[in-house]
């Protein structure tokens, strides 16, 4: 009865280690978190607010995960703000002419981290776009009522700057493996 239950453990034993020796990987994460350090190096939006906010967003997140490293050294996950696009939302007349009610901002940027000073790029995020929708601000309650231009430019501005931040964050879980939201794991092929 031993030797049986020896056999049947000798089995699994070689199952594991032909599993484990097979090549088998998981399909996100790497082999061991490694801590970055975080550095925005080209930014295309006219706001260096909001391009500050894609690489702060990235460092909580990476902290978040205890996976920040403090200063400018390797490997660090360099972030590249690409654009900030703006899209009018719910249009309706006013005085006859075309008014947005709301706008829809989104700021895209991109990732990858660098291993060591000289060492090529690794885990490119590609563009990840992150969006938020804004209100225009009205000047009084009532229907047709004309838009406060200067409330709803602060209120862009803010809205830039969060889209930056839900892109930063995004950009952090993508580099560390993590998967994001409309990301596929099974490839279609």
């Amino acid at each position: 009865m031993i030797a049986v239950h020896v056999q049947h453990a000798s089995w699994a034993v070689a199952a594991i280690l032909a599993l484990v020796g097979c090549g088998y990987r998981p399909v996100y994460g790497s082999a061991a978190p490694v801590r970055l350090h975080v550095k925005l190096v080209r930014s295309a939006i006219a706001d260096p607010v909001a391009a500050d906010e894609v690489a702060a967003a990235v460092r909580e997140e990476l902290a978040r995960e205890g996976l920040l490293e403090a200063g400018e050294g390797y490997p660090r996950a360099e972030v590249e703000v690409v654009r900030a696009d703006f899209a009018s939302e719910g249009i309706a007349a006013f005085s006859g002419a075309p008014l947005a009610r709301a706008t829809d901002v989104a700021v895209v940027a991109r990732a990858w981290i660098i291993p060591a000073a000289g060492a090529p790029s690794e885990g490119d995020t590609g563009d990840v776009r992150g969006e938020v929708v804004a209100a225009l601000d009205a000047l009084g309650h009532a229907p047709g009522a004309p838009v406060d231009l200067q409330a709803t430019v602060l209120h862009d501005a803010d809205a830039v700057r969060a889209a930056a931040r839900r892109v930063g964050r995004t950009l952090a879980r993508k580099l560390v493996g993590e998967p994001a939201a409309g990301d596929d794991p099974v490839d279609p092929r």
